[in-house]
């Protein structure tokens, strides 16, 4: 029964990791934003509105904003946040205007930045339609793995005798290896944050001091990001005590840009109050479309390679 075992295990832990995926981008945000108003852990601001791009146009059009306001250490820092405005006729989101935004201390959301005109609710459409894809979800995946364990215990060794002379096993063994080494791989280079990172990164864009430091070394990396180098600076600076500070951070160098770096002094940095040696540059901090891009990507991958690995198991049970 081992590769009946090992097939099973496989198409299991897919469905399991696709399910966790499915609660988290239907409840993780929205009810930690909830709980931690509940718990009074929700900070206010009044941000400036620099740009409105509309994304979908209708009665309710869906509308990107990017935004202006002070961090929890009183440095400016620029978000972006997307809101339905459900009463357009009041103008009430338009350039150089003022509104207010809530800050949630959880570090678990993608994004802590949410449009505070009033109390936050969980919308009950909202809930329903997410209760009901997961129900789909489970039932689906409850009445296939029951109906392929029924088939497969039914008669054990044709099984067995499949699923040795299937590829099936071997593909999926292949596939979780391809995906550990390239996540491992983009946390190294730097294109894939860790958990430990995330949270550092929070820390430092909305509970960071900022200031300019002096850029004293740069190297290119060698690493191309859209036919873009990577380039590793080294830099100083000063922090709130007086004290000179040394850090280092890689950023994406245009290619337009690349002739310029011998006359980059100065460049903005954030860096913590309780610990000055964990800083970064601020355009990295509040630039997310690369790792946004990084993380769309390789759940593209992994969700083809786990369609693949499924059907062919589809295929030799059923």
């Amino acid at each position: 029964m081992t590769y009946t075992i090992v097939s099973l295990t496989l198409v299991g832990l897919i469905l399991l990791f696709w399910l966790y995926k499915l609660m988290c981008n239907c409840f993780c945000r929205s009810f930690c934003i909830w709980k931690d108003q509940k718990n009074g852990s929700i900070i206010t601001k009044e941000a400036t509105i620099l740009s409105v791009n509309t994304i979908k146009q209708g009665k309710k059009p869906m509308l990107e904003l990017l935004l202006l306001f002070e961090n929890l250490s009183g440095h400016p820092i620029h978000r972006k946040i997307r809101v339905w405005d459900s009463k357009p006729h009041l103008k009430r989101f338009t350039v150089d205007g003022k509104i207010p935004i809530g800050l949630t201390m959880a570090k678990k959301p993608k994004n802590p930045v949410f449009l505070s005109l009033d109390e936050c609710r969980i919308s009950f459409t909202f809930l329903l339609v997410c209760s009901l894809k997961v129900i789909v979800y489970v039932i689906g995946c409850y009445f296939f793995m029951g109906e392929a364990a029924n088939r497969i215990f039914s008669t054990p060794d044709e099984y067995e005798r499949l699923f040795a002379n299937s590829e099936l096993w071997q593909m999926g063994l292949i596939f979780l290896g391809v995906v550990i080494f390239l996540y491992f791989l983009l946390q190294k280079i730097g294109l894939m944050a860790t958990g430990t990172a995330k949270t550092q990164h929070w820390e430092l864009l909305y509970q960071g001091f900022g200031t300019l430091a002096t850029i004293n070394s740069y190297k290119d990396t060698g690493t191309m990001v859209n036919d873009n180098p990577v380039v590793h600076f080294n830099y100083s600076f000063v922090d709130k005590t007086g004290k000179t500070i040394t850090g280092s951070d890689k950023k994406v160098v245009g290619k337009l840009e690349v002739g310029t770096l011998p006359d980059l002094q100065k460049i903005e940095v954030m860096y913590l109050p309780d610990n000055p040696s964990v800083s970064r540059f601020l355009e990295n901090l509040e630039s997310e479309d690369m790792s946004k891009f990084i993380g769309f990507l390789f759940l593209t991958v992994l969700f083809i390679f786990s369609a693949v690995v499924v059907f062919s198991f589809y295929q030799s049970v059923f």
